[in-house]
């Protein structure tokens, strides 16, 4: 007897799920997609972690601490520390060299407030993510003599380990980058305006 009421409520409730889902749906009120849940969730984790590092490195790289760095450096490479040097020096007589650590946190809280929308269903929140990801690069390739001339100052003279390790991590950024956003426009679908 007790099998059967069980089975009765289950249905029941089965029921009621059904129905309230395709009231949602009907409604225009949908439930998000899991997947879209757990997109953005990592994408909020990512961008809690890039806004500390962001935020660790405009307090740990004073001139100071990369005077102490290029004098490290000069221990093992002389030639390393003086291109480190130089690079330093041009980066900081130059304006976009001494802003981009604020862009960079600018872009960081866009792609939050694009993620944020997107975690609401909100369509706008995927071009405001994507233009928050993407524009960073463009701004990488208009600095670009200096941005590869700091990677560049990192290989040193014995064969570039940390060029390369820079460069790979650069690389996986970018893959990380476009594979996110696909995986977001493949949500398009479920968001509204």
């Amino acid at each position: 007897m007790s099998g059967l009421f069980f089975i009765f409520i289950k249905t029941n409730i089965m029921e009621n799920q059904i129905e309230n889902t395709l009231t949602n749906e009907i409604d225009g009120q949908g439930k998000r997609p899991q997947f879209l849940s757990v997109l953005c969730i990592l994408s909020l984790i990512c961008i809690g972690l890039m806004l500390l590092m962001s935020l660790y490195g405009l307090v740990a790289n004073t001139p100071e601490r990369m005077a102490e760095n290029i004098e490290k450096m000069r221990a093992f490479s002389p030639s390393s520390a003086e291109q480190m040097e130089a690079s330093y020096a041009e980066q900081q007589s130059s304006v976009m060299g001494r802003i981009q650590p604020y862009i960079n946190i600018l872009f960081i809280m866009i792609s939050f407030l694009g993620v944020l929308q997107m975690f609401n269903l909100k369509k706008m929140g995927f071009f405001v993510y994507t233009a928050a990801e993407i524009i960073p690069y463009v701004f990488i390739i208009i600095g670009g003599k200096q941005a590869m001339n700091m990677i560049g100052s990192m290989g040193g003279e014995g064969g570039g380990a940390a060029q390369t390790i820079a460069i790979g991590g650069m690389v996986l950024m970018v893959l990380f980058d476009i594979a996110f956003i696909v995986m977001y426009a493949l949500n398009l679908k479920h968001m509204k305006k």
